[in-house]
């Protein structure tokens, strides 16, 4: 592999590759980028349950925090897997923040009793929670869990 002058750094001098990058190379970058992207969705990551069984028209949940950072929570049911169109019912709490490793109880009450053909999804989204006490650019990256639910006995 052979080195050309390409920055300007002082005076003369410039660097670039001058091979194209090889598939094993970009395999390794790939592969480095996605765990970076697992390390950050786990520190943001929630805990719900994976269904959600609904005997009449009353549920009840925890959801936790396994995190050591604080994260705002927020639960909507929909009718389905789309995210469109939300159901309305009784949820509560609807939104909280979630101290580190601490549970809440969240209950939801239908206004009417689901059918056994419906496939509604309770969509729960979990925000760090952004010190704004300076003024700087942030990234934020929030994580939507989706919980099936299930009607029936």
């Amino acid at each position: 592999m052979r080195i050309h002058p390409y920055f300007r750094v002082l005076p003369r001098v410039r660097l670039y590759v001058a091979k194209p990058m090889r598939a094993g190379c970009l395999a390794r970058t790939s592969l480095i980028l996605a765990f970076i992207l697992l390390g950050v969705a786990r520190l943001l990551h929630g805990q719900v349950d994976a269904v959600l069984h609904i005997t009449g028209r009353d549920v009840e949940m925890r959801v936790a925090n396994p995190t050591q950072k604080p994260l705002k929570v927020s639960i909507t049911l929909f009718t389905d897997s789309t995210l469109t169109d939300s159901i309305p019912c009784r949820i509560s709490p609807q939104a909280f923040t979630l101290a580190a490793g601490a549970s809440q109880v969240v209950r939801l009450r239908l206004r009417a009793p689901l059918s056994a053909t419906a496939s509604p999804r309770l969509a729960t989204l979990f925000m760090p929670v952004e010190d704004k006490s300076r003024a700087a650019m942030r990234i934020t990256l929030a994580t939507r869990l989706l919980t099936r639910v299930r009607a029936g006995p």
